[in-house]
C-alpha cells in the first residue's frame, strides 16, 4: 500500500469488503431522507378541508339553505353570496389551517391560491438554500451541511407548534424548505462519494426506499395527530432524531482531496478502514490527485466552467431534466386529494408505487445503464401524460386519468432516482455540490410550480394543457439524454479536465 493511488482507488481499497457497521452508518444517516419527505408533505394533512358535520349555521340567513356538503357551503359563500363566513361556526374533529385561515373552498380562487402557496413556499426556500449551499458543499463539507440543514428544519418545524398566523406559516414553510434540501442533498452527495462504485446504484436505490418510507410515516402522523400545530411538533421531533446520526458520519475523503487537506484525507480514510476492519498505516495514504495543480475555490469553479464548456452543456441538460421530474413528481403528489378518492390512500399508494419502483429501478439500471434507463423512463412518463388526457370513467370514483397518473408517477419516481445517480457521476468532485445545487435548484422551481399546475391550472383550463406542457418538456429531456455519456462503467471525475477527457468516449446511440 505504499504506492500512490487515486482517491477512487483508496476508497475502493478500504471498502473492498464493507462491514455491517459501514452499512449501518449509511442507513442511519440516510434515514434523514424519510423525515425530509414527511416535512414536505405534512401540509396535505395539516390543511385538510372540513367534512360534513364540522360546521353549523349560527344565523337566520342560512336556516333555509341546504349546506350539508362542502360544495354547497362554498357555493353559498362565494357564488350565491347569500351568507358570509361569520354566519358559520366550525367545530371540526381535526384542527387544520384550511379552516383556521378560511382556505377550504376551491371556487374561492384567492383562498385556494393561498393554500397552494403554503406547499410551494417550501420549494422557494429550498431554491434559496440550494443557491447558497452549492458553495457550502464544496468548501465547508458534506457533514457540516447536513448538520446545519437538519438543525434549521428542526427549528422551523418547532416554531410551527406556536404558529397562529398565515404569514408566519409561509415563513416556516420557507425555512423548512431551506434546511430540508440543504441537508438532503448533502446526505446524497456524501453517500455517493463514500460508497464503493459497485454499490453506488444500490445506495441510490436505498435512498429512494428511504424517501418512499416517508409516505406511510406522514400518512400515519397525519391520521393520528388531529391538530396542525402538533403535526408541526411531530416533524420537529422526527427531524431532530434523524439529524443526530450525522454527528457520527465520516466526512467524504473526496471532499478533503479537492481541498488538498492531507491530514483530514488520511484521517477520513483511516476511519473508514477501521469501520470496515481493514488494517492500514495512515502514513501510507498518498494521493495522485494531489499532484493536480488546482486550488479549490468559488472563483476557480467559475473559471472551470469557462475553460471547459462541456461542463456547462452537461449541467444544463441535467437542470432541464431535474425541472421536468420535479414539476411532475410534486405536482401529482400534492394533487392526490384531487386525483384519488382518499388522501391517505393516495399517499399510501404513492409510497408503495415508489418503493416498488425503486427496487425495480436498481435492477433496471444495472441491466441497461444510467443513460439508456433515463431515456426509457422519460419516454414512459410522456406516454402516461398523454394517456391521462383521455376522459374515461372507471367505476363511480376512479377514472383513466387517476390510474394513468399513478403509472406516470412510477416512471417519474424512477426517473427522479435515476437523475440523482446520473448527476452524481456526471459532475466532477470539484463541482459536485455546485452542479447538484444548480440542478436541484431548477427542480425546486419545478417543485414550486408543480402544485399550481395540478391543483390550479387543472381547474381553469382543460387538463390537456398542463399535460401537454409536461409531455413537451419530457421530449426535450429525452433529446438531451442522447447527448450525454454513460457513466456506470467509468470512474467518478475529480476535476473538470476529467469531464473533458471522458467526453472522448461519447457516441450518439440509444
Amino acid at each position: 500500500m505504499n504506492s500512490k493511488k487515486s482517491i477512487n482507488e483508496w476508497i475502493e481499497t478500504v471498502n473492498k469488503k464493507p462491514s455491517p457497521l459501514f452499512f449501518a452508518m449509511i442507513a442511519l444517516v440516510s434515514f434523514l431522507w424519510s423525515i425530509c419527505a414527511v416535512a414536505v408533505y405534512m401540509p396535505s394533512f395539516q390543511g385538510m378541508n372540513p367534512v360534513p358535520g364540522d360546521w353549523k349555521c349560527v344565523s337566520d340567513k342560512c336556516s333555509t339553505l341546504n349546506i350539508s356538503t362542502l360544495e354547497q357551503l362554498c357555493d353559498q359563500l362565494f357564488t350565491e353570496k347569500s351568507i358570509t363566513i361569520k354566519n358559520i361556526a366550525f367545530q371540526p374533529e381535526r384542527r387544520t389551517f384550511s379552516v383556521e385561515f378560511n382556505m377550504f373552498c376551491k371556487i374561492d380562487t384567492k383562498g385556494h391560491a393561498k393554500k397552494t402557496l403554503i406547499s410551494s413556499m417550501y420549494f422557494a426556500g429550498a431554491l434559496l438554500g440550494l443557491m447558497i449551499s452549492g458553495f457550502c458543499y464544496d468548501n465547508f463539507g458534506r457533514k457540516v451541511s447536513v448538520l446545519v440543514g437538519g438543525s434549521l428544519t428542526t427549528l422551523a418545524s418547532f416554531i410551527g407548534f406556536f404558529c397562529k398566523s398565515y404569514e408566519l406559516l409561509l415563513f416556516i414553510r420557507f425555512m423548512q424548505g431551506f434546511g430540508n434540501l440543504v441537508a438532503a442533498t448533502a446526505v446524497y452527495i456524501w453517500g455517493c462519494e463514500i460508497v464503493p462504485s459497485r454499490f453506488r446504484n444500490y445506495f441510490n436505490g436505498y435512498m429512494g426506499i428511504a424517501w418512499s418510507l416517508g409516505y406511510p410515516i406522514v400518512a400515519a402522523l397525519g391520521y393520528l395527530i388531529k391538530d396542525w400545530n402538533f403535526q408541526f411538533l411531530s416533524v420537529a421531533v422526527s427531524m431532530l432524531l434523524a439529524t443526530i446520526p450525522a454527528f457520527f458520519m465520516i466526512e467524504s475523503p473526496r471532499f478533503y482531496a479537492i481541498k488538498k487537506d492531507v491530514t483530514n484525507i488520511q484521517s477520513s480514510i483511516q476511519k473508514l478502514a477501521q469501520l470496515n476492519g481493514v488494517k492500514i498505516d495512515v502514513a501510507t495514504v498518498d494521493l495522485l490527485d494531489l499532484e493536480v495543480k488546482r486550488e479549490q475555490s468559488a472563483i476557480q469553479q467559475l473559471k472551470d466552467f469557462i475553460q471547459y464548456p462541456i461542463l456547462i452543456f452537461e449541467t444544463l441538460i441535467q437542470m432541464l431534466t431535474w425541472f421536468l421530474v420535479a414539476i411532475s413528481y410534486y405536482g401529482f403528489n400534492f394533487g392526490w386529494g384531487s386525483l384519488v378518492p382518499n388522501v391517505y390512500l393516495g399517499y399510501l399508494l404513492a409510497g408503495t408505487c415508489e418503493g416498488v419502483t425503486v427496487l425495480l429501478h436498481v435492477g433496471f439500471v444495472q441491466a441497461t445503464g444510467r443513460r439508456r434507463s433515463m431515456i426509457i423512463l422519460l419516454t414512459g412518463a410522456v406516454g402516461a401524460f398523454l394517456i391521462s388526457i383521455i376522459d374515461v370513467e372507471i367505476g363511480d370514483e376512479w377514472a383513466l386519468e387517476s390510474i394513468s397518473s399513478l403509472f406516470g408517477l412510477v416512471f417519474i419516481s424512477s426517473a427522479f432516482a435515476g437523475i440523482y445517480l446520473y448527476s452524481s457521476e456526471l459532475a466532477p468532485t470539484s463541482h459536485r455540490g455546485l452542479v447538484f445545487a444548480m440542478s436541484s435548484g431548477s427542480a425546486r422551481i419545478g417543485s414550486f410550480l408543480g402544485p399550481f399546475v395540478i391543483n390550479n391550472l387543472y381547474n381553469i383550463t382543460h387538463k390537456a394543457v398542463p399535460l401537454s406542457i409536461l409531455s413537451f418538456l419530457g421530449l426535450a429531456c429525452i433529446a438531451g439524454m442522447f447527448c450525454l455519456v454513460e457513466t456506470g462503467d467509468k470512474e467518478i471525475p475529480a476535476v473538470s479536465a476529467d469531464v473533458h477527457e471522458r467526453r472522448k468516449y461519447y457516441k450518439l446511440k440509444l
